[in-house]
């Protein structure tokens, strides 16, 4: 199992953690869309609610140590990191996880029931763990087997549960014993056991400090992510929730690209932070800041344009309200990417949560809106969908503020306004000419979709100057 430990170069990094997030999603989507045709809309949005929640707040009960635990390891390899991680987890994650889930129950939140306890305990649990054994594995810089727990945990566990189990809260006990179990062991396998002797009380401090100025970022991040879902549950029915997690999820896709990244960056710039060299840091960011938004801009202008088919497509069925709820949610994909993207940059160059702040005075701003938008009688899933986005503007707005603060570079201009404008209007333009065409609806997806592979492989390809080629010359390097 060696391979599991295994160090590569940047390049190799990048590609498989990339190929793996591009797996994860696709298995992501394949639950979610056999959920739906097996067992209808109501469950899946049943579904995404609990595991949207619990994921979302899993951050805040590790105290921030799925943040700490790489960039400390990452410094020196470390294995005493290790072992004060587990204990950390161990003393404090399990008593506040059976704090945060008799929480739910007390309040009585739609879509979770007060006698699946033990359920959501389980599940949760098993989010945890698969967070800090994937950090573990990053923070060794073992980027194969980091991303190969993270598959298991999010995408095959949950698959092969959902064939077996006809049962939501069945599904969700066994997922969360199985990664539970899993994990455990990967972890411990990991770090060559757990050495009691090897604990220290300033370093178990000292992750503990890291991660607690992190923590208001996960809980602004929780309100931002999971707030809305549960807000809209108590109004509405869970198919608006099902459609819009699905949404949630199309935006999240740009995690493809965000983990690779920041996955990779935060334990690589903090070694070189750490050593005094902080080389090209800059130049590197500038680049994939610059890609990280025209892909994110062309994935947002692509959902936009295939909204009806791809809900069709994925969930089996499709309504207007649907279509509304993705069209609306998706222009918030250039925002979550940039601000997802500037995180590891920004936590690896300063000890202080930046982070909290950029994702605080989002969620605050969500919270005023959904707090005015009441107070004005608007309707319940209006108010939900335009507080996420301007929330998620507002995120972005802030990260480049700080991102600029500390690394002393603007990394956005013209050019990068003027690449994103050229990408919208040659799609747009691609697809009204496709559509004019005399051919079914599914015909003119695929036909568009391989117009726009063929050019964007084309331009990656034969482009000589600018960012792209520069991406292109940095990564084979």
């Amino acid at each position: 199992m060696n391979w599991l430990n295994k160090h590569l170069s940047f390049k190799a990094d990048l590609m498989v953690t990339l190929l793996n997030g591009l797996v994860v999603i696709g298995g992501v989507f394949v639950l979610n869309g056999l959920i739906a045709r097996m067992y209808g809309l109501e469950v899946l949005g049943e579904f995404l609610l609990v595991k949207r929640t619990l994921s979302s707040f899993a951050g805040i009960l590790l105290i921030g140590m799925s943040v700490g635990l790489p960039n400390y390891l990452s410094r020196n390899f470390d294995r005493s990191y290790g072992d004060n991680v587990f204990i950390i987890f161990l003393l404090f994650t399990i008593p506040l996880t059976v704090l945060f889930i008799f929480g739910i129950l007390w309040f009585n939140i739609s879509g979770f029931n007060n006698n699946n306890f033990w359920v959501y305990f389980i599940f949760s649990l098993g989010i945890s763990t698969q967070l800090i054994t994937y950090a573990l594995y990053r923070g060794y810089m073992n980027m194969i087997g980091a991303n190969i727990f993270q598959l298991l945990g999010t995408a095959i566990i949950p698959i092969i549960v959902f064939t077996i189990i006809d049962n939501l809260n069945d599904g969700l006990f066994w997922i969360g014993v199985s990664v539970l179990v899993i994990m455990i062991i990967a972890f411990l396998t990991r770090n060559r056991g757990l050495n009691v002797s090897l604990l220290n009380f300033n370093k178990s401090k000292q992750i503990f400090k890291y991660g607690i100025e992190r923590v208001p970022s996960f809980i602004s991040q929780f309100i931002l992510l999971a707030g809305i879902p549960i807000f809209i549950a108590q109004s509405k029915n869970f198919e608006s929730v099902a459609y819009f997690n699905s949404s949630l999820s199309l935006v999240r896709l740009s995690l493809i690209f965000i983990n690779p990244i920041g996955m990779i960056l935060l334990p690589r710039i903090s070694n070189k932070i750490a050593s005094g060299d902080k080389g090209d840091i800059s130049k590197i960011l500038n680049l994939f800041f610059k890609a990280g938004i025209v892909f994110s801009v062309i994935g947002t202008t692509y959902c936009y344009l295939f909204a009806p088919l791809i809900l069709e497509l994925w969930l089996g069925e499709v309504s207007h309200n649907g279509v509304a709820i993705l069209r609306l949610a998706i222009l918030a994909l250039p925002f979550y990417t940039f601000s997802g993207l500037t995180r590891s940059p920004i936590d690896a160059i300063s000890e202080r949560g930046y982070n909290s702040l950029i994702y605080g005075i989002a969620a605050i701003s969500m919270i005023i809106m959904i707090f005015l938008g009441i107070k004005l009688e608007q309707d319940i899933l209006t108010i939900a969908l335009y507080s996420f986005i301007i929330s998620h503007i507002i995120a972005g707005i802030v990260s480049a503020y700080y991102i600029q603060k500390l690394y002393k570079q603007w990394f956005l201009g013209l050019k990068l306004f003027r690449d994103s404008i050229l990408s919208i209007s040659s799609m747009v333009l691609i697809s009204k000419i496709v559509s004019i065409l005399n051919i079914t609806l599914l015909s003119q997806f695929i036909l568009t979709s391989s117009i726009f592979l063929i050019i964007a492989m084309m331009i990656i390809y034969f482009s000589k100057t600018g960012w792209i080629a520069q991406i292109r010359t940095n990564i084979n390097a």
